[in-house]
Protein backbone atom coordinates (compact mmCIF):
# COMPACT_ATOMS: atom_id res chain seq x y z
CA UNK A 1 0.00 0.00 0.00
CA UNK A 2 1.58 3.25 -1.09
CA UNK A 3 2.65 5.43 1.88
CA UNK A 4 1.28 9.68 1.28
CA UNK A 5 3.90 11.82 1.35
CA UNK A 6 3.67 15.21 2.76
CA UNK A 7 2.67 18.37 0.66
CA UNK A 8 5.78 19.76 2.63
CA UNK A 9 9.52 19.06 1.69
CA UNK A 10 11.46 17.98 4.84
CA UNK A 11 13.61 21.26 4.19
CA UNK A 12 10.71 23.90 3.97
CA UNK A 13 8.99 22.65 7.21
CA UNK A 14 12.71 22.94 9.33
CA UNK A 15 12.31 26.49 7.70
CA UNK A 16 9.37 27.16 8.91
CA UNK A 17 9.66 25.58 12.36
CA UNK A 18 12.53 27.38 12.86
CA UNK A 19 10.86 31.10 11.59
CA UNK A 20 8.84 30.43 14.18
CA UNK A 21 11.12 29.49 17.01
CA UNK A 22 12.86 32.89 15.44
CA UNK A 23 9.46 34.62 16.52
CA UNK A 24 9.18 33.73 19.42
CA UNK A 25 12.68 34.30 20.77
CA UNK A 26 12.10 38.19 19.44
CA UNK A 27 8.96 38.63 21.04
CA UNK A 28 10.51 37.25 24.22
CA UNK A 29 13.19 39.63 24.10
CA UNK A 30 11.10 42.24 23.53
CA UNK A 31 9.35 41.28 26.40
CA UNK A 32 12.21 40.78 29.11
CA UNK A 33 13.24 44.72 28.05
CA UNK A 34 10.15 46.46 27.98
CA UNK A 35 9.93 44.86 31.64
CA UNK A 36 13.67 45.81 32.39
CA UNK A 37 12.65 49.36 31.08
CA UNK A 38 9.76 49.59 33.57
CA UNK A 39 12.66 48.58 35.73
CA UNK A 40 14.77 51.13 35.60
CA UNK A 41 11.63 53.70 34.99
CA UNK A 42 10.45 53.29 38.37
CA UNK A 43 14.13 53.21 40.12
CA UNK A 44 14.64 56.83 38.65
CA UNK A 45 11.01 58.07 39.36
CA UNK A 46 11.37 56.59 43.12
CA UNK A 47 14.43 58.40 42.94
CA UNK A 48 13.33 61.82 42.06
CA UNK A 49 10.29 61.71 44.82
CA UNK A 50 12.56 60.41 47.62
CA UNK A 51 15.07 63.11 46.99
CA UNK A 52 12.52 65.91 46.91
CA UNK A 53 10.60 64.34 49.56
CA UNK A 54 13.34 62.95 52.40
CA UNK A 55 15.70 65.29 51.39
CA UNK A 56 18.63 63.08 51.04
CA UNK A 57 20.40 61.96 47.46
CA UNK A 58 20.01 58.39 45.67
CA UNK A 59 22.81 58.30 43.08
CA UNK A 60 21.61 56.16 39.87
CA UNK A 61 24.52 55.38 37.52
CA UNK A 62 24.32 56.69 34.30
CA UNK A 63 25.90 53.28 32.60
CA UNK A 64 22.49 50.98 33.49
CA UNK A 65 20.50 53.88 31.88
CA UNK A 66 22.61 54.35 28.86
CA UNK A 67 22.39 50.65 28.50
CA UNK A 68 18.43 50.65 28.54
CA UNK A 69 18.82 52.86 26.14
CA UNK A 70 21.37 51.15 23.66
CA UNK A 71 19.15 47.75 24.20
CA UNK A 72 16.35 49.56 23.23
CA UNK A 73 18.29 50.74 20.20
CA UNK A 74 18.59 46.98 19.37
CA UNK A 75 15.31 46.14 19.46
CA UNK A 76 14.45 48.98 17.08
CA UNK A 77 16.59 48.66 14.43
CA UNK A 78 15.91 44.21 14.63
CA UNK A 79 19.39 43.13 15.74
CA UNK A 80 18.22 40.67 18.00
CA UNK A 81 21.56 38.82 18.16
CA UNK A 82 22.81 41.55 19.62
CA UNK A 83 19.80 42.44 22.09
CA UNK A 84 20.26 38.44 23.02
CA UNK A 85 23.65 38.86 24.02
CA UNK A 86 23.43 41.83 26.37
CA UNK A 87 20.40 41.38 27.97
CA UNK A 88 21.58 38.95 30.60
CA UNK A 89 24.03 41.65 31.58
CA UNK A 90 21.62 44.65 31.43
CA UNK A 91 18.72 42.73 33.58
CA UNK A 92 21.54 42.22 36.54
CA UNK A 93 22.64 45.61 36.23
CA UNK A 94 18.77 47.14 36.54
CA UNK A 95 18.35 44.66 38.76
CA UNK A 96 20.91 45.67 41.35
CA UNK A 97 20.62 49.58 40.78
CA UNK A 98 16.99 49.03 41.73
CA UNK A 99 17.93 47.09 45.41
CA UNK A 100 20.37 49.36 45.92
CA UNK A 101 18.43 52.72 45.71
CA UNK A 102 15.13 50.69 47.07
CA UNK A 103 17.46 49.93 50.14
CA UNK A 104 18.65 53.67 50.66
CA UNK A 105 15.44 54.76 50.47
CA UNK A 106 14.30 52.35 52.86
CA UNK A 107 16.81 53.28 55.26
CA UNK A 108 16.14 57.19 55.00
CA UNK A 109 12.13 56.49 55.17
CA UNK A 110 12.83 54.29 58.57
CA UNK A 111 14.44 57.18 60.37
CA UNK A 112 12.13 59.94 59.53
CA UNK A 113 9.25 57.69 60.24
CA UNK A 114 10.60 57.30 63.73
CA UNK A 115 10.75 61.24 63.63
CA UNK A 116 7.05 61.45 61.93
CA UNK A 117 5.95 58.96 64.87
CA UNK A 118 7.12 61.28 67.65
CA UNK A 119 4.97 64.53 66.05
CA UNK A 120 2.03 61.61 65.91
CA UNK A 121 2.29 61.20 69.65
CA UNK A 122 3.14 64.80 70.64
CA UNK A 123 0.22 66.07 68.50
CA UNK A 124 -1.97 63.94 70.46
CA UNK A 125 -1.76 65.85 73.40
CA UNK A 126 -1.27 69.47 71.95
CA UNK A 127 -3.23 68.99 68.81
CA UNK A 128 -1.72 71.72 66.54
CA UNK A 129 -1.19 69.76 63.68
CA UNK A 130 -3.31 68.72 60.77
CA UNK A 131 -3.75 65.60 61.16
CA UNK A 132 -4.93 64.69 58.16
CA UNK A 133 -1.62 65.77 56.80
CA UNK A 134 0.64 64.11 59.23
CA UNK A 135 -1.38 61.10 58.41
CA UNK A 136 -0.93 61.08 54.78
CA UNK A 137 2.80 61.61 55.48
CA UNK A 138 3.11 59.09 57.48
CA UNK A 139 1.22 56.52 55.45
CA UNK A 140 3.61 57.38 52.84
CA UNK A 141 7.22 56.69 54.62
CA UNK A 142 5.37 53.08 56.10
CA UNK A 143 3.64 51.67 52.74
CA UNK A 144 5.50 53.61 50.34
CA UNK A 145 2.55 53.59 47.86
CA UNK A 146 3.56 56.44 45.54
CA UNK A 147 2.61 55.06 41.84
CA UNK A 148 -0.90 55.75 42.08
CA UNK A 149 0.08 59.28 42.88
CA UNK A 150 2.43 59.12 39.85
CA UNK A 151 0.98 57.11 37.43
CA UNK A 152 -2.27 58.73 36.61
CA UNK A 153 -2.28 58.68 33.14
CA UNK A 154 -1.00 55.80 31.54
CA UNK A 155 0.12 57.87 28.63
CA UNK A 156 1.95 60.20 30.03
CA UNK A 157 5.27 60.71 28.28
CA UNK A 158 8.23 59.83 31.10
CA UNK A 159 9.05 63.73 31.30
CA UNK A 160 5.66 64.11 32.61
CA UNK A 161 5.86 61.20 35.03
CA UNK A 162 9.01 62.62 36.59
CA UNK A 163 7.69 66.36 36.86
CA UNK A 164 4.68 64.51 38.54
CA UNK A 165 7.49 62.67 41.07
CA UNK A 166 9.14 65.70 42.10
CA UNK A 167 5.83 67.31 42.28
CA UNK A 168 4.51 64.60 44.84
CA UNK A 169 7.59 64.56 46.35
CA UNK A 170 7.43 68.44 46.97
CA UNK A 171 4.07 68.29 48.40
CA UNK A 172 4.88 65.67 50.99
CA UNK A 173 7.82 67.53 52.20
CA UNK A 174 5.64 70.63 52.62
CA UNK A 175 3.16 68.67 55.01
CA UNK A 176 6.53 67.41 56.81
CA UNK A 177 7.88 71.02 57.10
CA UNK A 178 4.40 72.81 58.02
CA UNK A 179 3.38 70.15 60.47
CA UNK A 180 6.90 70.20 62.46
CA UNK A 181 6.57 74.28 62.34
CA UNK A 182 3.13 73.59 63.74
CA UNK A 183 4.11 71.43 66.45
CA UNK A 184 7.62 72.61 66.69
CA UNK A 185 7.60 76.39 66.38
CA UNK A 186 6.24 77.58 69.31
CA UNK A 187 9.50 76.32 70.94
CA UNK A 188 11.99 77.35 68.40
CA UNK A 189 14.79 79.20 70.16
CA UNK A 190 13.10 78.75 74.01
CA UNK A 191 14.80 76.83 76.50
CA UNK A 192 12.51 74.05 75.22
CA UNK A 193 13.73 73.51 71.99
CA UNK A 194 16.39 70.57 72.66
CA UNK A 195 13.50 68.75 74.93
CA UNK A 196 11.31 69.11 71.99
CA UNK A 197 13.30 67.78 70.13
CA UNK A 198 14.30 65.04 71.71
CA UNK A 199 10.70 64.50 72.32
CA UNK A 200 10.73 63.84 68.78
CA UNK A 201 13.50 61.78 68.31
CA UNK A 202 12.08 59.34 71.42
CA UNK A 203 15.64 60.41 73.50
CA UNK A 204 15.03 59.47 77.16
CA UNK A 205 14.41 62.97 79.63
CA UNK A 206 16.32 62.74 82.68
CA UNK A 207 15.89 65.51 85.29
CA UNK A 208 19.61 65.99 85.96
CA UNK A 209 20.24 67.43 82.31
CA UNK A 210 17.61 70.01 82.76
CA UNK A 211 18.18 73.47 84.23
CA UNK A 212 16.26 75.36 86.50
CA UNK A 213 15.03 77.68 83.36
CA UNK A 214 14.13 74.43 81.53
CA UNK A 215 12.09 72.86 84.47
CA UNK A 216 9.66 76.02 85.37
CA UNK A 217 8.71 76.46 81.89
CA UNK A 218 7.97 72.90 81.39
CA UNK A 219 6.07 72.75 84.00
CA UNK A 220 4.16 75.89 83.11
CA UNK A 221 3.89 74.40 79.38
CA UNK A 222 1.31 72.42 77.04
CA UNK A 223 3.95 69.57 77.74
CA UNK A 224 3.94 69.04 81.37
CA UNK A 225 1.49 65.79 81.25
CA UNK A 226 3.26 64.85 77.69
CA UNK A 227 6.85 64.27 79.12
CA UNK A 228 8.16 61.50 81.55
CA UNK A 229 10.83 62.70 83.80
CA UNK A 230 13.22 60.29 85.11
CA UNK A 231 15.79 60.53 87.44
CA UNK A 232 19.34 59.24 86.58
Amino acid sequence: MPTEESDTPPSNFEESIEDIYQQYRHRQLASRLEDIAETMEETILQRILAEKFLQTEFAIEEEAKQAVSEARDYLQASDFDALGKRIDELERKVDNQKRRVSNEIQEARIEMRSRVDGMQRLNKRVERVSEVKLEAVHELLTDWDWKGQVYKNQDWEFETLEERAAEYGEDMRRYFEECREDIFGPYDGTPLESIVDGLLSEDDLYLDTLTDEQVQQLRESDLADTVELRLS
